[in-house]
């Protein structure tokens, strides 16, 4: 037999692909040397618009015996298949997996917070330590930034889903921990979770892409200021044209009446196609979840007292055993994660940037 190894192996792979998903999702399969029957549920045969009952073959000019009428070829391209595809890559991929260690820090956790922390205009105080366990996800989202024209990549978040902040190089640094993967009563988020963590990754994305983007923000900046100078440059000649005509002789009044109100219009045109302009040079940057990996792991809960004047507040933070690192905590005004806080008078925890601007809980 002289056939393509290569592509027959391919072929193959597709087929068990499509076989997989059609059981996953409740089909029931017979499998035969030339084709593959499929019982369908009703609501599955609806949403890729075929029988309840279909066969499949991976090669139809192979197909030598088939006395049904429902045959469907399974290769690249064949509408079936994509509607496979798409079903399948409909929902990110999700992992569950718990952390485990044999050593986790339990002291010099006050020098560690005076290495990575700056507080403003306050002291702290360690008060003491306890082991918890604490969740985080770590996610993978594809951007699209979207201007005139448009530009997307991925990017990776790690979020502690307890506290809100951000686990700076928790993902990159995963792989020195020992994983128990579940594979078995894996526990999905509940909706206020998931609305939670499309809140986060809108907060946390715009800061995070900005490096991504500068090349292409710089682009739109450069287009844009190009092309207003262009209107700038040719409402002014008009302008100077259509005062031009009015010395023209011969010219009626009313025409000069006209002409002169047509002038005077010409700024508030020109303010309207300088708008319209930066609509079209405006990014607009939308995130999109490709994959998920919820850690459940131990970690340590530093109780600390931060002292501002005579006033104190009780405070906790995270030490996280991936990273060896305090995680950042959370300004109360902006929500961002921060390394560089302070209390207002109120006692709020709020970021440099939101104590300069004064707190939005006290407003």
């Amino acid at each position: 037999m002289n056939s393509d190894t290569s592509t027959q192996g391919t072929d193959l792979d597709l087929t068990q692909f499509a076989c997989r998903f059609l059981k996953d999702q409740g089909a029931i399969l017979e499998s035969g040397n030339e084709v593959t029957n499929v019982l369908l549920p009703k609501d599955l045969s609806q949403a890729l618009d075929v029988e309840e009952y279909i066969s499949m073959a991976k090669d139809l000019e192979n197909v030598k015996s088939f006395e049904g009428s429902a045959l469907y070829p399974i290769e690249f391209q064949s509408p079936l298949l994509d509607k496979i595809i798409s079903m399948a890559g409909s929902k990110p991929p999700f992992l569950q997996t718990a952390l485990k260690f044999n050593y986790i820090k339990t002291q010099g956790f006050a020098n560690l917070i005076k290495e990575q922390f700056e507080f403003l205009k306050s002291k702290i105080v360690v008060t003491g330590t306890g082991e918890i366990k604490t969740r985080y996800i770590l996610l993978t989202s594809r951007f699209l930034a979207q201007s005139d024209e448009q530009k997307e990549g991925l990017l990776d978040f790690s979020i502690n889903m307890d506290t809100g902040a951000l686990a700076p190089g928790m993902l990159s640094m995963l792989y020195n921990a020992e994983k128990e993967y579940q594979t078995k009563a894996i526990q999905g988020y509940t909706k206020e979770e998931i609305i939670q963590i499309h809140e986060l990754i809108s907060h946390y994305g715009p800061d995070a892409v900005e490096d991504a983007l500068s090349n292409f923000v710089k682009s739109m900046n450069r287009r844009f200021k190009r092309d207003s100078l262009s209107l700038d440059d040719y409402y002014h000649a008009l302008e100077k044209e259509m005062k031009e005509s009015l010395s023209r002789t011969g010219i009626s009044d009313k025409l000069i009446q006209e002409r002169n109100a047509k002038i005077a219009m010409l700024p508030e045109e020109l303010s309207a196609k300088k708008k319209d302009l930066l609509n079209k040079y405006s990014i607009k940057v939308s995130f999109t979840p490709v994959a998920a990996l919820a850690v459940t792991t131990s970690c340590v809960k530093v109780f600390i007292t931060l002292t501002s004047g005579r006033q104190k507040k009780k405070l906790s933070m995270i030490y996280n055993p991936v990273t060896k690192q305090m995680d950042p905590m959370v300004c109360q005004s902006c929500g961002m994660s921060t390394f560089s806080l302070g209390l207002c008078k109120n006692l709020s925890l709020n970021c440099t940037t939101c104590l300069g601007q004064g707190c939005t809980c006290c407003q």
